[in-house]
């Protein structure tokens, strides 16, 4: 068993860090005293596998047939490449040959945010045999795998070398370095410091949600910058092809509002986009994106929206001096709120358009990003 530190496939991230080193100043450590018992950084791993009949299988977690997912596994620092499940060890990131499988090392809540992403592509195209589903997810992991092994094999012929290089010697390798954690890697784990923090952030139980929302809120409402004339393209995008319907465009407005309630957002966009009398007939209006974004459907990584209302409600003479401004007015900017939602890239780099972002929801946009590019055929 070797001692080297292993990544999560989806995410980049450390499974376990080394425990807080108080020799060092506070700029090379995290905030937490005990990182490893902290809420807010990511739960245990999750070991992928395809189906195998030569494989003592565990319990498996998925009904996806030819798919195995097991139940939260054990790793510590000196366990290197071996994850223990029942008290059996298992080898990840490894294969005796192309044919054999592979078994992939993930977080819980990569996994949970990876099967939001998968629900919502489903979503917006639920017809066509092209959805992706976690099955598409391992053949691309199997795929970046096999790139990964022959890169090596040519890396060591090149440099005559094994160990010229720590190409794979911790985790799956992408050229897009899981968007800045590979910069972090090494063999004796994770190191902490305040530079990283963020991107082991749990992005899934984020407490200062609400609050952040509606403080945003407050200040696009304040702001007031509402393009009545304006397209809402910018805000939800989408492949979906939608051609006029006869067939919709004459029916009531009552009607239409019901269809238009059942639809993702996209979807309505295009609908409306498809003829004048369509974009006419349906209006997107505040009360719409209000409804759109407590539903998880404008932003689509924002499933857990439901309780906004319930906070904005709540918020009494404590509240910043804003915020109770914003609740009095009664003029909610959500078309504005959801533009700002929808720029991930600028949430993910920290942006000073979108200040005072919780930590957790940062790296829920990066995981999203990452999770959706494994989605698609060309993983990397």
């Amino acid at each position: 068993m070797g001692f080297s530190s292993v990544y999560c496939v989806i995410c980049g991230c450390p499974f376990d860090i080394p425990p807080r080193d108080d020799g060092l100043d506070d700029d090379n450590n995290w905030s937490s005293d005990d990182p490893l018992e902290d809420e807010t950084k990511q739960s245990q791993p999750t070991p992928t596998k395809h189906n195998s009949v030569e494989f003592d299988m565990p319990k498996n977690e998925t009904a996806v047939v030819n798919l195995f997912v097991s139940e939260p596994a054990d790793w510590a620092i000196t366990d290197g490449f071996y994850f223990r499940l029942g008290g059996v060890e298992y080898r990840v990131l490894t294969t005796a040959n192309q044919s054999d499988d592979v078994l992939f090392p993930l977080h819980e809540s990569c996994l949970s945010i990876l099967q939001h992403v998968l629900a919502w592509r489903a979503e917006l195209s639920p017809e066509t045999e092209s959805t992706p589903s976690l099955a598409t997810v391992y053949k691309n992991l199997c795929a970046q795998f096999s790139r990964n092994v022959a890169e090596k094999r040519r890396i060591t012929k090149d440099t005559g070398f094994s160990g010229s290089t720590d190409y794979m010697d911790y985790g799956l390798e992408f050229n897009h370095e899981y968007l800045g954690a590979r910069e972090f890697w090494v063999s004796e784990g994770w190191e902490p410091t305040k530079a990283n923090e963020w991107y082991c952030n749990d992005p899934i139980d984020i407490p200062d949600l609400a609050d952040f929302i509606t403080k945003l809120l407050a200040r696009m409402s304040s702001e007031h910058r509402i393009d009545a004339t304006g397209s809402n393209a910018d805000i939800c995008s989408s492949t979906i092809q939608t051609a006029p319907s006869p067939c919709l465009e004459g029916l009531p407005t009552e009607i239409l509002d019901l269809i238009v309630n059942c639809l993702v957002t996209p979807s309505v966009m295009h609908l409306r986009q498809s003829s004048k009398t369509m974009a006419s007939s349906i209006e997107l209006d505040q009360s719409f994106w209000h409804k759109k974004l407590l539903q998880g459907s404008a932003i689509p990584y924002l499933w857990d929206l439901g309780n906004v209302d319930k906070y904005l409600k709540s918020l009494n003479f404590e509240a910043d001096e804003e915020s109770r401004r914003f609740v009095k007015s009664g003029s909610e900017n959500w078309r504005g709120l959801a533009q700002k939602l929808a720029q991930k890239d600028n949430i993910i780099k920290m942006e000073a358009s979108v200040p005072s972002m919780p930590w957790g929801l940062r790296n829920r946009c990066r995981i999203w990003a990452l999770a959706n590019r494994l989605t698609t055929p060309s993983a990397d």
